[in-house]
């Protein structure tokens, strides 16, 4: 019997799983509805399996895929959400996820992928898939600039509206290295303004991620 941990705030979510892998090779052992109550659950219950969703009453799914892979823990994780944008699933992709499946698909998707993820393997929606195959074709091949972990950060907080002081708070720095993180990441990206930074963020991220799929390390 595979142990699951699920980590998603909705409860009838939970609730419809428990059901759906009743006799089943998987049983959920234990259910996390922040992005903290699911650190402590791996660490107390040591699942085989988590399935992730990206949406969270407090922090995201993405927040706790990026701590276990910074604590070097390869816990096998299935990403069970409603949408991803383009830059989370290259991201997800970087961060190696072993498997991605859409609430909205048909349930046979999810055992299909948690069969595979129990063998060793990957397994990703179809739609996801087609969707990594069109960004990877857009985006080509070609030299993308690199970006460090905490440019990534920074372009993911200007997205969000926030002001350099509210990032230097986030970020634990001074907001004069906040004012010197963005005019290097203006120069590496080409940019003129942080309005186009955040307009393009998105297409920034995507870009960097892929270019760590295309074999650099992740970070």
């Amino acid at each position: 019997m595979s142990r699951l941990l699920l980590v998603d705030d909705h409860p009838m979510i939970s609730t419809a799983l428990e059901a759906l892998l009743r006799n089943t090779p998987f049983k959920i052992v234990g259910v996390a509805a922040t992005g903290e109550e699911a650190i402590d659950a791996i660490g107390r219950l040591e699942p085989e399996f988590v399935l992730l969703d990206l949406q969270l009453r407090q922090g995201s799914g993405m927040d706790v895929l990026r701590q276990l892979r910074r604590e070097q823990n390869r816990m096998r994780v299935v990403l069970l959400t409603a949408a991803i944008d383009d830059s989370s699933l290259m991201e997800a992709k970087a961060l190696h996820v072993q498997g991605i499946v859409l609430k909205n698909s048909d349930p046979a998707y999810l055992f299909e992928c948690l069969d595979r993820v129990r063998r060793g393997g990957q397994w990703f929606d179809p739609e996801v898939t087609e969707r990594f195959k069109r960004l990877s074709d857009s985006i080509g091949h070609g030299e993308h600039a690199a970006l460090a972990p905490r440019e990534r950060e920074l372009i993911k907080l200007v997205r969000n509206g926030l002001r350099n002081r509210e990032i230097a708070q986030k970020l634990g720095v001074t907001e004069g290295t906040i004012k010197v993180y963005l005019h290097t990441v203006f120069q590496k990206l080409g940019v003129s303004s942080r309005t186009e930074l955040a307009i393009r963020a998105s297409e920034f991220l995507t870009k960097s991620y892929m270019t760590t799929e295309g074999g650099k390390r992740p970070s």
